[in-house]
């Protein structure tokens, strides 16, 4: 493995145990992130993106949720071949997570500042008064208002923006070397998310970190990502480098994520493009190419093989019969 990579997944499948059988939201699924890259997960909504991010350190339950083969490789150690304490020093300290909703995430009967310190004193030991003062730089940075003040704030008394602010403040106290942020900005709005970009851009610059920020939104890869890769039905089904994602996407999937995105619309166009139909459910995904039936260019080949990931130059991969 290159020195240079800082996680790497291969071939991760994740089954879910129901009373009808096994479904699996993660096929064969393979990903790599550099030091201090920032990577974008993208898909729709049902597409196996967030369970991808949790089984990254660790953190789906088990059950219903298995992991049945595949290796998560982070730092040149298989998390999979630890045990829970061994998990549990990595994360928050080498790997740590941004959740999609901060009111569900942060304990609502502990203030900021007794969250935040717990963070830190799980993996380093300093005497009360430097973890005050570094509770109080980590709110700093992440651009917190009065940050002595907010520390006794519990997170019902701070708005949507402030309460991300505060679970990013979190997931740095260890200065991590990965950070996993899962649709961190779903919740706000428009300002506050330019915002929390442009926090996490300006973080990740500042303190090498590696960032894989799972979204569905690709007005925010634009601002954000160097790479991308493109989920479909539990499996990667693109890879590339951002500007070559947008200059020429290649999978059918990627260009209806594209053109369904609303810009550039000419004066007499009456509605938006969109994909027709939906994700499939776990129980009932299509033999062959998991796209095969929202598909304009599906060929009879592509309701019998499931495609094979084609790897092209400049780092590229696609998964589609088009490219065979």
């Amino acid at each position: 493995m290159s020195n240079n990579i800082l996680l790497s997944v291969k071939g991760l499948e994740i089954e879910i145990r129901t009373n009808k059988g096994s479904v699996f939201p993660v096929r064969d699924l393979s990903l790599s992130i550099k030091k201090g890259e920032s990577v974008c997960l993208v898909g729709e909504s049902g597409c196996g993106k967030s369970v991808t991010a949790l089984s990254l350190p660790g953190l789906l339950p088990s059950p219903p949720f298995n992991i049945r083969r595949g290796e998560i490789v982070f730092e040149g150690t298989d998390l999979m071949d630890l045990t829970l304490g061994q998990l549990c020093n990595i994360r928050g300290k080498e790997m740590a997570m941004i959740f999609q909703e901060p009111m569900t995430a942060l304990n609502p009967v502990f203030t900021i500042g007794d969250q935040i310190s717990e963070a830190i004193t799980t993996h380093v030991k300093l005497p009360k008064k430097q973890v005050r003062e570094r509770i109080i730089e980590l709110l700093n940075q992440v651009g917190m208002p009065v940050p002595e003040e907010r520390i006794t704030t519990y997170p019902h008394q701070l708005s949507g923006g402030l309460r991300q602010r505060a679970m990013i403040a979190m997931s740095l106290a260890c200065q991590p070397k990965l950070l996993v942020a899962d649709e961190p900005t779903t919740a706000l709005d428009v300002t506050i998310q330019a915002q929390i970009l442009e926090l996490l851009n300006r973080l990740r610059e500042q303190h090498n970190l590696s960032l894989l920020l799972i979204t569905h939104n690709l007005g925010v890869v634009a601002q954000i990502a160097h790479r991308v890769l493109i989920m479909y039905a539990g499996k990667i089904v693109e890879e590339a480098l951002v500007h070559d994602l947008f200059d020429n996407p290649l999978h059918p999937y990627t260009q209806g994520l594209l053109d369904s995105v609303p810009y550039g619309i000419p004066a007499d166009a009456k509605r938006l493009t969109s994909i027709p139909g939906n994700v499939p459910a776990l129980d009932s995904i299509p033999s062959g190419c998991a796209f095969q039936d929202r598909c304009p260019k599906a060929m009879d080949i592509c309701r019998k093989i499931e495609p094979e990931d084609l790897r092209l130059e400049n780092n590229r991969r696609v998964s589609c019969h088009l490219f065979r």
